[in-house]
């Protein structure tokens, strides 16, 4: 189970950073962005007890990776966001 886990959060977090550059345009979406990384780095971490190669240890390094640092961007992005909309 966790190995199944381990591969489609690394789909869905390539996805989430496509849906990411679709966000640049319409920034209301930015919180559902920022909750569905939030998920993605959750089961990421939970995806590490599915490692059974180096392939899958890579894939859970690069899941937790990406959605870590989109988690930083998106949180970024909104509290700067919030801070000039005074």
């Amino acid at each position: 189970m966790a190995r199944v886990i381990n591969f489609w959060s690394f789909i869905f977090t390539l996805l989430c950073v496509g849906f990411f550059f679709i966000v640049c345009y319409y920034p209301a979406l930015l919180n559902i962005n920022l909750g569905l990384a939030i998920i993605l780095f959750l089961t990421g971490i939970a995806g590490f007890f599915g490692i059974n190669n180096w392939v899958s240890a890579l894939r859970s390094i690069l899941t937790v990776g990406i959605s870590g640092v989109l988690i930083l961007v998106t949180g970024f992005i909104i509290f700067i966001g919030n801070l000039f909309s005074g």
